[in-house]
């Protein structure tokens, strides 16, 4: 929107003659109002909803794979406990699944724009 006033501004300043009749000025703001209606309208999406979204789809998602069971070391401490050493993490399922679910709401918010 700013760019297009920019625009209108900039072609009565480059015009000539300098004064303008009542027709020429209705004639410019009915064109700039014309160029305004085109432009489609950026969507307003609320923040929270936007983030609550999101999180409850990702809390949706099903997290087994993000393990590999058959990688986990272990070890038996002093106390004949057994402990944990290491748990190897998927670090691409978990990029691909917050990708994967943003691409979803994102899908979601454009269907509720049409």
């Amino acid at each position: 929107m700013q760019k297009q006033i920019q625009n209108t501004i900039e072609k009565v300043s480059n015009s000539f003659p300098s004064l303008f009749s009542r027709e020429d000025v209705i004639k410019l703001l009915t064109d700039l109002n014309a160029e305004m209606q085109e432009e489609s309208p950026k969507p307003n999406i609320d923040k929270d909803t936007l983030l609550t979204t999101f999180r409850q789809m990702l809390s949706e998602r099903d997290w087994e794979d993000v393990v590999d069971k058959d990688d986990i070391e272990l070890s038996l401490s002093y106390n004949n406990q057994i402990e944990i050493e290491s748990v190897p993490i998927d670090e691409d399922f978990l990029v691909r699944s917050a990708v994967d679910t943003l691409e979803a709401l994102l899908d979601v918010l454009e269907e509720k724009e049409d």
